[in-house]
C-alpha cells in the first residue's frame, strides 16, 4: 500500500501543474526575532530537509525504500543512525565490538557493541536489549545525548529530567520537544533529531558534533540525494507526474536557501553549524544545489562567477550586490538571493539568514545590481 506520506507527495506534484503561485509556508524569523510557532505538519515536513542534508553529510542512507521517513524505527536501527551520527560507521564495519545483550540480530551486533562499549546504551535489562522493539521518543534523546558526552542521564532518568536536558543543551526548543512529544516516533522524527544534534555542543569540548566531525573528516559534501535514494521503489509514481512539473535551479536554489532560515551571522562563516557571513552563505546555498564546486569567497569573488543582468530579468536564484554598506576597498560588500517579488535571502549581520526587502528602507539606499550565477547562463 503507498503511504499517506507518498500520496501528499504526488498530490504535491499535481498541484505544480497550475498556474496559481501558492506562497510558501516555511517557518522564518521576524524582523524582531519572534518565531513563527510550527504546527505539527510543519515540523514533520521538515523531516526529508533534515533526511536530505544527513545524506550528503555522508550519515544517513535510504534502503529499498528510500528514506521511509513514515516507518516505525526499532531500537537496533537507531543504534546504527547514532553510530553514523557519530562518524563511526567505517570502525564499526572493520572491527569487533562485543556486548552482552542476547536478542541483538547479526547484522547490528558490531553497532550496539560499539555503542555499549562507549557509554551509549538504552538497554531493557542487564542481557535484553530490546533490539526489534519500537524506540521512543525519550529513549532515542537519551542515545543522542549520551553519544554527545552527557554521562549523567540513561533510560532511568526521569523524562522530565531528560526534557530539561534536552532544551538546555539547545538540541530541541520546547516548542520542538512539545510537538514531538504528541506524534508517533518514526524514522523521520529519528533524523530530523538527528540533524539538530549537529549543532549541539559536545559536552567535553564545548565544539558543536558537526565541528567536531568535520575536524575528523567524517563529513561528506555528497550531491544531492536523487528521487530513487529518497523514495526507493516508488520512483515511477513521482517520476511520472513530475515528468511536466520539474522544478528549475532557481526553485532547487531558493529551497535550499530557506532551509538555513534562522541560522547565525558569522564574520567568514560558511556552514549552519558555525553561522554564515552574507557571501558564505551564497557560496554554500550555490554549492548544496549543484551550482558551483566550490567557495568563491568575498562578494566581489561571487561577482566573478556570475553574469550582470537587469532587473526585469531577474528571477528567484539570482543573486543581488550591494555596495557601501561598510567600509571597504571592495567593490561590493553584501550579496542576498534573490527570491522575487522584490525580496532576498541573506545572512545580515543584525539578523542572520532571514527574508529583507531590496525595494525600501536600507537596502534599497545600497542597491547595486543583479546577476545570474553564469554556469546557469
Amino acid at each position: 500500500m503507498i503511504s499517506k506520506r507518498i500520496i501528499g507527495l504526488v498530490l504535491c506534484l499535481l498541484l505544480s501543474f497550475s498556474c496559481v503561485s501558492f506562497a510558501d509556508d516555511a517557518s522564518v524569523s521576524s524582523a524582531t526575532g519572534t518565531d513563527t510557532v510550527l504546527s505539527n505538519s510543519d515540523i514533520t515536513d521538515s523531516y526529508e530537509e533534515a533526511a536530505i542534508q544527513l545524506y550528503m553529510y555522508g550519515l544517513f542512507k535510504g534502503g529499498s525504500n528510500g528514506f521511509d521517513l513514515s516507518s516505525d524505527s526499532t531500537k537496533a536501527q537507531a543504534a546504527v543512525m547514532i553510530v553514523r551520527l557519530l562518524g563511526a560507521e567505517s570502525a564499526v564495519l572493520n572491527s569487533s565490538f562485543s556486548h552482552p545483550y542476547s536478542d541483538v540480530p547479526g547484522w547490528a551486533s558490531n553497532y550496539v557493541g560499539y555503542l555499549y562499549q562507549h557509554g551509549v546504551d538504552i538497554a531493557k535489562s542487564e542481557t535484553v536489549y530490546g533490539a526489534s522493539d519500537n524506540i521512543t521518543l525519550n529513549e532515542f534523546l537519551v542515545m543522542v545525548l549520551q553519544s554527545l558526552g552527557y554521562e549523567d542521564v540513561s533510560v532511568a532518568t526521569p523524562a522530565e529530567n531528560v526534557s530539561a536536558l534536552v532544551k538546555k543543551t539547545g538540541l530541541l526548543t520546547e516548542d520542538e520537544l512539545s510537538q514531538l512529544s504528541g506524534i508517533d516516533f518514526d524514522r523521520g522524527t529519528m533524523v530530523y533529531v538527528s540533524k539538530k544534534a549537529l549543532d549541539v555542543a559536545v559536552a567535553s569540548t564545548g565544539e558543536t558534533l558537526y565541528q567536531t566531525l568535520d575536524s575528523k573528516n567524517k563529513i561528506c559534501q555528497l550531491e544531492e540525494p536523487d528521487e530513487t535514494v529518497k523514495y526507493g521503489t516508488v520512483q515511477e509514481i513521482i517520476t511520472a507526474v513530475a515528468a511536466t512539473a520539474k522544478p528549475d535551479k532557481g526553485s532547487t536554489i531558493v529551497s535550499n536557501a530557506k532551509v538555513n532560515l534562522g541560522v547565525r551571522y558569522r564574520g567568514g562563516g560558511k556552514s549552519p553549524s558555525t553561522g554564515f557571513d552574507c557571501s558564505g552563505f551564497v557560496g554554500y546555498t550555490m554549492m548544496q544545489s549543484g551550482v558551483w564546486s566550490s567557495h568563491p569567497g568575498s562578494c566581489d569573488g561571487v561577482y566573478s562567477r556570475c553574469t550582470k543582468i537587469s532587473m526585469s530579468e531577474a528571477k528567484p536564484g539570482d543573486i543581488v550586490f550591494f555596495k557601501g554598506t561598510y567600509s571597504s576597498s571592495h567593490t561590493y560588500t553584501h550579496v542576498g538571493i534573490y527570491l522575487g517579488n522584490g525580496q532576498m535571502i541573506h545572512s545580515a549581520s543584525s539578523s542572520g539568514v532571514s527574508i529583507s526587502s531590496i525595494t525600501s528602507g536600507y537596502w534599497a539606499n545600497h542597491y547595486s545590481c543583479v546577476a545570474r550565477p553564469t554556469a546557469l547562463m
